[in-house]
């Protein structure tokens, strides 16, 4: 995200994925009874505002641990009232990584390490500690892992998905690459989708990327989108791709400054096509880039450490045909820090920010960050794309990152990891009903890992 954190180990981009797993078939007295027995071994613990009033098992929720002793999707499975029950961690075949680049964050620092696809049947994550992308059907019950290909590049850390085809953007390699996949979820690459994205300095062939934050394709799949950070700079940039009929791209807009945003992260489209971006704000220091990065990233400049810098916004654009994005809202303040990850309610009326470094507007960089204060966001979301802040809401303790909608649109599903030793990382649930939030339970179990990547409810 941005320099002035760099000195603050996990305090910035703590990405917390959701995992799910579905139950095999059961009555709803079996399940209930083994929810209870569950919940009183202490195998997950849970804080309700009620009682559980319907237990049934509905879907599932998958985060990732991003351990770089081998990485691995922490299923859960989702029930009717919201709550979730965790299952067996899943090894994925390739390894997360201790400290990622360039901000040394533990954790994926990015929007959409895990994808879906085939209405969940199909689970995708990034394996950045060795650049590979593995698969998993998640029919039956639980996740059975079905392959485990090449990213296309360095340091995978995004992905998105649309029919039969996958695409995963690359952060070291200021790359992205396509591939194919089959209905079991065997993956193959497809020739002439690599493409490169926008060079961070504008100093020719060579010349280094920005730090890509999220890969996503439009409704109607005809257009990729790469959201690029421009940290330390000044421009940022959102880059998009004309699909082609065969899955291959061809590049359509890679203009430095087109993002109104220095730092553009998380995305999503509404229903009219519109796309919803959230901005981490401004940063002026620099980044100390680690060894083996290319040339122009070796020498940094003097170190900026303010948290107050990351000022958070969210932007809405609309996308031409060519691939063109116009700003129809400019950065209309979250009244956070660090604006990182964004999903839109299930009816498009509605936008869900997370400030990474919370903090409403008495922001104070010794107590704010962390606290969960003013964690998420919401934005009304007008039918020609204009985003109106309508309030915040408190998350718990840490630093909200990752978050999903349940596909009924009834539940918002926020991922806040560890922070220090006095917090343990946990998932938030809250109830959505017209744009408002109210918090119904919190998965605390002291089992989720503080370098937990990703979500993906289902």
């Amino acid at each position: 995200m941005g320099p002035n954190a760099v000195r603050m180990p996990r305090l910035l981009g703590l990405a917390v994925a959701s995992a799910a797993l579905l139950l095999l078939p059961a009555s709803a007295l079996a399940k209930q009874q083994h929810a209870k027995r569950h919940h009183h071994r202490g195998h997950h613990s849970q804080r309700h505002d009620g009682d559980h009033h319907d237990n049934s098992v509905v879907g599932a929720a998958y985060t990732t641990t991003n351990d770089p002793n081998g990485n691995g999707v922490i299923g859960f499975r989702r029930h009717r009232d919201g709550t979730l029950t965790q299952g067996p961690t899943v090894p994925t075949g390739g390894t997360g990584i201790a400290a990622q680049p360039p901000f040394t964050f533990p954790i994926v620092d990015s929007s959409g390490s895990i994808a879906q696809a085939r209405n969940g049947r199909l689970l995708f994550v990034v394996n950045d500690g060795d650049n590979t992308i593995t698969s998993f059907r998640t029919d039956g019950g639980w996740l059975r892992r079905v392959d485990r290909v090449s990213s296309g590049g360095v340091l995978p850390v995004s992905l998105t998905t649309h029919g039969h085809l996958l695409y995963a953007v690359n952060e070291m390699s200021s790359s992205i690459a396509g591939f194919y996949f089959s209905d079991d979820g065997r993956l193959f690459s497809i020739p002439g989708s690599e493409q490169l994205l926008s060079p961070l300095f504008p100093s020719g062939p060579g010349a280094p990327g920005a730090v890509a934050a999220q890969i996503g394709f439009s409704p109607d799949g005809g257009t990729l989108v790469v959201t690029d950070r421009a940290v330390p700079h000044t421009s940022g940039t959102i880059d998009t791709f004309k699909v082609n009929p065969n899955g291959s791209l061809t590049l359509e807009q890679a203009l430095t400054g087109s993002s109104v945003d220095p730092n553009p992260f998380g995305f999503a489209f509404t229903n009219a096509g519109q796309l919803l971006v959230s901005n981490v704000g401004q940063v002026n220091g620099p980044i100390n880039y680690p060894a083996g990065s290319p040339p122009l990233l070796q020498t940094p400049v003097p170190q900026v450490l303010d948290p107050a810098e990351f000022v958070g916004s969210a932007s809405s654009y609309s996308l031409s045909s060519t691939g063109t994005l116009t700003a129809i809202s400019s950065q209309v303040a979250s009244g956070g820090r660090a604006a990182c990850w964004l999903v839109v309610s299930e009816d498009g009326r509605f936008a869900f920010v997370t400030n990474t470094l919370s903090t409403t507007a008495d922001f104070n960089p010794k107590t704010g960050i962390g606290s969960g204060g003013g964690g998420i966001t919401t934005y009304a979301v007008g039918s020609n794309g204009t985003l109106t802040r309508i309030g915040q809401t408190d998350a718990g303790a840490g630093d909200p990152s990752d978050e999903a909608v349940s596909p009924d649109g009834q539940f918002l599903y926020v991922s806040v990891p560890t922070v220090s030793p006095a917090a343990t990382s946990h998932i938030d649930v809250f109830r959505i009903h017209n744009g408002n939030l109210t918090p119904i339970t919190v998965i605390d179990q002291g089992t989720l890992p503080g370098s937990m990547s990703g979500l993906a409810v289902r």
